[in-house]
């Protein structure tokens, strides 16, 4: 059944709290929401390690690192290369603040080498946006083929291998994954690089299967032994940075975002500005979405925001009495042109192809995906009293004009509601209002109302 408000629509906000400092049963009720289209909830949080003597992540990662300390003429190279640049350093920090906190804790939950979580710094220099010449994508650098294999959604909408929260869990699978096969972390960290398929065929035909060789001692690509090394380098220069001349700017040693997961639509702009936050930061925290809408309606959507938005979303979001989306799906038909679309739209024939990752010059196909402006971007509401109104001063129009047809529209009880507010806010005679309450005046917060709304004209709502 249809909603025609933002207002009336139950948007739910599952708010999945990272922090450690405090230890709850999960599912508990965080605190009571004026607006219940909103609900919060707290869950229990991961059992990592006590902090209370690390207060930079830093510090909590060196006490992680696991793997043997080697030395070759190619760490040696690589530590050169990376010391050498603190400008490299200090914008590999600036980025991995982000997201490094979380990594560590699915790290160390999973019992792996703290090493591990330094792996996206080989990998994309910790950018979610990072792109390679073979299609690898996103902070671990999936290629869609091993993406796939590994349950990452890839479509028009929506790139996991982007996503900090699934990628970093594929990542992590995959690894482990690789050290069962190979028993070994830096042989597992070959095949991530190689390919399981390339290394256990060059241990099979050149060492007779044996996984306990060590990785120097296979014949491995340049680019795979040099992935390794360079991941012993910066975990080098990590323990120590003041030996190689850096200065390691600290990272807090606490969850830099929180998740929310939303069942409805809404512009990307607009949940930034929402949370108070800039787009560049938004899309830092939410490089899977590659569109300016994001889509929940079909399958609830998690949404990252730093820590400190949380409250500010929520509290923005529930007295925000617009639409949400300032976007519609459109599909193409025959006749349809960018140029045509750009005139009917009210939109650059440049952004349109923009927004839609195609070419100015492209040729559509009937039945193509394209995002176009709304046309009557209005509050929703203001457009249903506008067609009452309309449906009053009808008299003078034919029969067939003046009847109107009826939309069942679902309310959510807010705190203060009454039902005379309610009949009187839509329009409608407070028996109906009444009856959809089984007859009871008294109404309960979150409770769930279908009203009955005539719509004049044949016309649907605004939308």
């Amino acid at each position: 059944m249809k909603t025609k408000s933002n207002s009336m629509v139950a948007l739910i906000v599952a708010v999945v709290l990272i922090s450690l400092s405090v230890t709850v049963q999960a599912d508990k009720p965080l605190e009571k929401n004026n607006n219940n289209s909103i609900t919060v909830l707290q869950t229990k949080p991961y059992q990592a390690q006590s902090r209370n003597q690390q207060d930079d992540l830093w510090a909590r990662v060196r006490t992680g690192f696991s793997l043997t300390s080697t030395q070759s003429r190619e760490i040696q190279h690589h530590e050169s290369n990376f010391s050498k640049s603190q400008q490299f350093i200090d914008r590999i920090v600036e980025r991995s603040q982000r997201y490094l906190f979380y990594i560590m804790e699915e790290v160390e939950r999973r019992h792996m080498p703290a090493e591990i979580a330094l792996l996206p710094i080989v990998e994309s220099a910790f950018d979610p946006e990072a792109y390679s010449h073979r299609h690898a994508a996103g902070l671990w650098q999936f290629v869609p083929s091993t993406a796939k294999a590994f349950g990452l959604e890839q479509n028009w909408w929506h790139d996991e291998r982007r996503d900090i929260i699934a990628a970093t869990q594929a990542a992590l699978d995959y690894l482990q994954m690789l050290h069962k096969m190979f028993g070994n972390w830096k042989l597992a960290l070959a095949a991530y690089n190689w390919g399981q398929g390339s290394l256990k065929k060059a241990i099979d035909e050149n060492h007779g299967g044996n996984k306990s060789i060590s990785y120097r001692h296979i014949n491995l690509p340049a680019e795979t032994r040099n992935y390794v090394s360079k991941l012993i380098a910066i975990r080098n220069i990590i323990a120590h940075p003041r030996r190689y001349g850096i200065r390691l700017k600290p990272i807090p040693n606490r969850p830099y975002f929180e998740q929310i997961t939303i069942t409805q639509q809404i512009d990307v702009q607009l949940a930034a500005r929402l949370a108070g936050i800039s787009e560049n930061e938004f899309n830092a925290l939410n490089p899977a979405y590659h569109r300016p809408v994001i889509r929940g309606e079909e399958s609830p959507r998690t949404l990252l925001l730093p820590a400190a938005k949380i409250k500010t979303f929520v509290d923005n979001l529930e007295s925000y009495d617009k639409v949400l989306v300032s976007w519609r799906v459109y599909q193409i038909q025959s006749a349809d042109t960018l140029q045509s679309l750009s005139s009917r739209y009210r939109i650059s024939v440049a952004k349109l192809a923009e927004i839609n990752g195609i070419s100015a010059r492209a040729a559509l196909k009937k039945g193509q995906t394209l995002l176009v402006p709304r046309d009557g971007n209005g509050i929703r509401e203001r457009t249903y009293l506008a067609y009452n109104n309309l449906l009053k001063t009808s008299a003078g129009l034919p029969a067939s004009a003046r009847s109107p047809r009826t939309e069942h529209l679902v309310y959510i009880v807010r705190k203060g509601d009454t039902l005379q507010a309610i009949a009187r806010r839509y329009g409608i005679d407070i028996n109906s209002v009444r009856s959809s309450n089984k007859g009871s005046d008294r109404l309960s917060i979150g409770q769930k109302l279908t009203l009955k709304l005539a719509v004049p004209f044949n016309r649907p709502y605004s939308s």
